[in-house]
């Protein structure tokens, strides 16, 4: 898979409901199986965690360790395989070494961010001469015949011999046009589905699978994708947000999806994250990325001296008018005859964010209804509210994160 190619712009809707045949592991849960392994794998480290997840309390994060992703030159899928791939080996190494003290994980959920994945939502219609029974096998059948017809739409992206699903769910069912809660055993002659499909490389899933089950035997892995996981706890903290857009700001590429009328309707992914801003500086001063991600960050931090600190404020000017427009261009798209809100929550590494949140507040997209934008960092401290910690335990919000949808996953299977 080449990490670039999967930088694309993708469609999705909020998750309202899961179908039990897609978390089978979740069938006969005892409450001594409540140990779960969090996996984040992102486009510049990698997290894992260790968590008590049981229905109707606060996920507790026994432990959390995250392992950096050598810095790439070049964007290559081959090396950047290769990085991702000795990290997570180095993240679940040290992660094994906690099971000694607080078991081994029943579950594990492993969470993708960009480019390892892609989302699309489907909208399919039956329509038949005669009524015929809503069942669950036949819904299934519905959805996986649909998924050829995504496979051939796909396969300038992603060759179908190489691709993975990793998430199928339901949106939303209507019978004879009317929205329906339980469609089962109802009779009908047109259904019309709404569903989302997860789509990852075959290569890219196999091989995180094989790392994950060379040091832990678990009897399941669910896989899912970040933005999925950050609306449902955005709503959560925030019911009263109805339209929002969301900004993931990774190593490699920031996912800006859009939050219409309490569903999450469609993302666009453009390539320009953490590191294109460390990339700009070490181009134009000529040095390595060691030393212009120290610069990046002391001037994140306003630690730099005045002389450095013009020099990089300089080249940064130009970096982040890059990268705004490139958010506008994105935002405009997703805004376009939709309703829209001034917020736009984000999540980034935390040194990062007073940035970024500059760069939001100074974007002016063409919606007339946008402006002022107001941006709001997911950070620790608000995410922290809503889960435990062992002493000394790292505050990741991206486990948290994680955390409580698994929280949720367990509630609506149990």
């Amino acid at each position: 898979m080449n990490p670039a190619i999967l930088c694309v712009d993708t469609n999705f809707i909020h998750v309202l409901y899961f179908r039990d045949m897609e978390f089978p592991f979740f069938n006969n849960r005892r409450e001594s199986e409540s140990l779960v392994l969090l996996i984040d794998v992102g486009s510049a480290s990698i997290g894992a965690s260790l968590a008590r997840i049981e229905k109707g309390q606060h996920p507790h994060i026994l432990t959390s360790i995250r392992e950096d992703i050598s810095f790439q030159e070049v964007i290559s899928s081959h090396r950047f395989m290769n990085a991702m791939s000795h990290s997570l080996d180095k993240a679940l190494r040290n992660i094994q070494k906690k099971t000694k003290n607080f078991g081994n994980p029943a579950h594990i959920f492993c969470t993708l961010s960009s480019p390892w994945f892609i989302l699309k939502t489907r909208s399919i219609s039956i329509t038949r001469d005669e009524e015929f029974e809503i069942t669950p096998e036949e819904i299934s059948n519905i959805i996986n015949s649909d998924i050829e017809h995504l496979k051939e739409e796909l396969k300038e992206t992603l060759p179908p011999s190489d691709m993975r699903i990793v998430e199928k769910k339901i949106i939303q069912i209507r019978l004879n046009g009317y929205e329906v809660k339980n469609p089962y055993k109802q009779k009908t002659s047109r259904v019309e589905i709404s569903a989302i499909v997860g789509v990852s490389s075959q290569k890219v899933v196999e091989n995180i699978e094989k790392r994950i089950k060379s040091f832990f035997h678990s009897k399941s892995i669910h896989f899912g994708a970040f933005p999925i996981a950050a609306f449902s706890v955005i709503r959560d903290i925030f019911p009263a947000e109805k339209n929002f857009l969301f900004l993931d700001v990774t190593g490699e590429a920031t996912d800006v999806s859009l939050v219409n009328n309490n569903i999450l309707v469609e993302t666009s992914s453009f390539p320009l994250g953490r590191n294109f801003f460390i990339r700009e500086i070490s181009s134009e001063l000529r040095t390595v990325h060691e030393e212009a991600s120290t610069l990046f960050a002391m001037f994140a931090r306003n630690e730099l001296d005045e002389k450095r600190r013009v020099v990089l404020e300089r080249i940064l000017t130009r970096a982040e008018g890059q990268w705004r427009a490139r958010f506008i261009k994105a935002a405009d798209r997703l805004f376009k005859n939709r309703a829209s809100s001034h917020r736009v929550f984000f999540t980034s590494d935390a040194d990062t964010a007073p940035l970024f949140s500059k760069i939001i507040e100074s974007s002016k997209t063409e919606h007339p209804l946008v402006l002022p934008i107001e941006a709001f960092y997911l950070d620790r401290a608000i995410v922290s509210n809503f889960v435990t910690f062992e002493t000394e335990v790292t505050r990741d919000p991206f486990i948290v994160i994680e955390s409580l949808l698994a929280l949720k996953l367990i509630e609506q299977h149990t």
